[in-house]
């Protein structure tokens, strides 16, 4: 290393949440920290920009912060995110499916209407309905309390003891089932009408977990147990509240972030990260860690070009990544009119029609070829934030869940997306007489946003049953650490994997801080 190169205890590739929440822990525990972000401004999937017509905010990617509203982050920091900014604005209405026929089946934070539009289908869905909110009543902090601890540790042996102690010595066996089941045998062995079916496996589609991938009955238990408890967190202003409110913690602790900055190398000597090269031949040493908010293809196949084995290289681009995701933002000149007028006070709107059609959407993507009706998962920001678009006007968040990667998206994604609007038309007829302006994103498009979505895979790899929990990212690597010493990694290939809940930064951030007191 040369010995122009300025020092610090940890250098940080990428200012996505993770990678902030982990700074700030180290800054506050008197590290010298700096943070490096190739983008123009910090947030990784988190980002909100006017990209349809001035006054309009749209979150690009993730728009749903229930995640950080629960996190461990804000429980500890609560008091600092909102002295900077951070607010939440929630709808009590989280979710809801809309069907062909123009029926349409929610969930709210009040279990009695939920449990009354169950009803009206099937009584004895409704009952399950009920039995399952209780259960979770029971379980959910255990389960909670399981996702918050490094993957293995003792952290996880003592939160499973607490759950059989509490919950009866079957407790580990009914996770292990959760964890193993599909979303297909879970909700048939609970429900008998097609349409609750449906309204619980939607959730499965936000992962790659269509309802016969085995492993998504606990994320769908989790999701929508959840939101029905909790409602759904928009941040209010768009979701970038949360990223300015972490970006500006970490400054206020003397952490160093520097935006528009490319790393080219992260160094390695004898076996240990010692620091990184930048683009413009700058160097930065890392005395005590270099963390990468990437995944491990991103870090291993463009960063590292000496030092690991070519085992470990060739480990590291076995990483799987998921299908894509294209995203379609729309500026309205009001809410849509849906067939069931209720759908106008829902956060979340899915048009997933039936186990069948979600199953074959997903073979479709794996398949390579574009499916004729996905899943699409829609948000309505503005039914509860209305300053996020010009008096009287709406935004309107389309996720496609899920695509192909390897397309000719350019030529394409302008016709498809023509084609989903579309099929939206059917469940809010003259939709696109109210559309005022539009972006489409395609999953080339972000992957170049953002080199760690693979394939415009938003979840930054794949989270079936062989790249979870201790898998994640793989065998070995599942506390952060790689092969590489004091090299680490955090973000959404890590445990507890996707979402905007800062877990591995939290929990990477506590360990090395702990362990250099």
């Amino acid at each position: 290393m040369q010995s122009d190169a300025t020092a610090y205890d940890a250098v940080i590739v990428g200012a996505g949440h993770n990678g902030l929440a982990a700074g700030v822990i180290l800054a506050k525990a008197g590290w010298k920290v700096l943070m490096l972000e190739s983008q123009a401004e910090p947030g990784g999937a988190v980002r909100t920009a006017a990209v349809t017509l001035p006054g309009f905010c749209h979150d690009l990617y993730a728009t749903n912060l229930n995640g950080f509203a629960a996190s461990l982050f804000v429980r500890d920091f609560r008091d600092e995110l909102r002295r900077h900014g951070l607010e939440f604005v929630r709808a009590s209405k989280p979710f809801c499916s809309v069907f062909p026929d123009g029926d349409l089946l929610g969930v709210t934070t009040d279990l009695d209407e939920t449990l009354s539009d169950l009803r009206r289908l099937s009584p004895n869905d409704a009952e399950a309905w009920r039995r399952l909110t209780e259960r979770y009543r029971r379980v959910g902090g255990h389960l909670t309390a399981l996702m918050r601890e490094r993957m293995p540790s003792w952290g996880i042996a003592r939160a499973l003891c607490r759950g059989a102690h509490d919950l009866g010595p079957r407790w580990p066996l009914e996770i292990a089932q959760l964890m193993l089941q599909s979303q297909r045998r879970f909700v048939r062995g609970h429900f008998e009408h097609p349409k609750t079916q449906a309204l619980w496996a939607a959730w499965g589609m936000h992962l790659d977990f269509a309802p016969h991938v085995a492993g998504g009955a606990l994320y769908g238990f989790i999701q929508c147990m959840s939101a029905q408890t909790n409602g759904l967190n928009f941040g209010k202003g768009g979701a970038r509240t949360m990223i300015d409110a972490l970006a500006g913690l970490f400054r206020e602790c003397r952490g160093e972030l520097r935006c528009s900055t490319t790393v080219s190398e992260v160094i390695v000597e004898d076996g240990r990260a010692v620091g990184v090269t930048l683009a413009g031949g700058e160097r930065a040493t890392a005395r005590r860690a270099v963390i990468a908010n990437l995944t491990p293809t991103v870090l291993f196949g463009k960063l590292i070009q000496k030092g690991p084995s070519g085992r470990v290289h060739r480990k590291a681009l076995r990483f799987r990544y998921g299908p894509g995701t294209m995203m379609i933002h729309l500026a309205l000149s009001g809410l849509p009119e849906w067939r069931d007028e209720r759908a106008r006070e829902f956060g979340y709107i899915h048009v997933a029609a039936s186990l069948e059609a979600m199953s074959r959407t997903y073979r479709d993507a794996v398949s390579g070829q574009l499916p004729t009706e996905p899943a699409l998962v829609v948000a309505q920001p503005t039914a509860v934030d209305p300053g996020r678009a010009p008096s009287g006007k709406h935004v309107l968040w389309i996720q496609v869940r899920v695509l192909p990667s390897a397309m000719n998206w350019d030529a394409i994604k302008e016709t498809y997306a023509d084609r989903l609007l579309e099929l939206l038309e059917r469940h809010a007829p003259g939709l696109r007489r109210k559309i005022l302006g539009r972006c489409v994103l395609s999953p080339a498009d972000l992957e170049r946003a953002n080199p760690n979505l693979v394939g415009g895979d938003s979840l930054s790899g794949s989270h079936q049953l062989g790249q979870q929990f201790i898998f994640r990212p793989f065998l070995g690597w599942s506390r952060y650490s790689t092969p590489v010493r004091r090299l680490y990694l955090c973000g959404a290939s890590t445990w507890p994997g996707a979402g905007v809940g800062a877990g591995s930064g939290y929990l990477l951030g506590h360990l090395l801080a702990d362990q250099h007191r």
